[in-house]
């Protein structure tokens, strides 16, 4: 049993679990309170939440910024 919660517990991404519930809290006050600024903040923290997780953006996956894709090439001290 313990196997099977500690798989669970290292699969399990802790960033975007926290992201989501901070999300769900605006989106539900948003819902009682029909104060579409909450709502709003909450469906884009959502979104943001799911594709910073899908693409690792952001703190809590290694670093605070988004990681760069192209590397570019060295500069070249000898122009033509």
């Amino acid at each position: 049993m313990m196997k099977y919660v500690k798989q669970i517990a290292l699969r399990t991404d802790w960033v975007l679990l926290l992201r989501l519930a901070l999300s769900s809290v605006f989106i539900i006050e948003g819902y009682r309170k029909q104060a579409n600024t909450d709502l709003s903040i909450g469906i884009a923290l959502a979104i943001y939440s799911i594709l910073a997780a899908r693409f690792k953006w952001g703190c809590g996956y290694g670093s605070c910024s988004v990681p760069r894709k192209a590397t570019f090439p060295e500069k070249n001290e000898n122009p033509i």
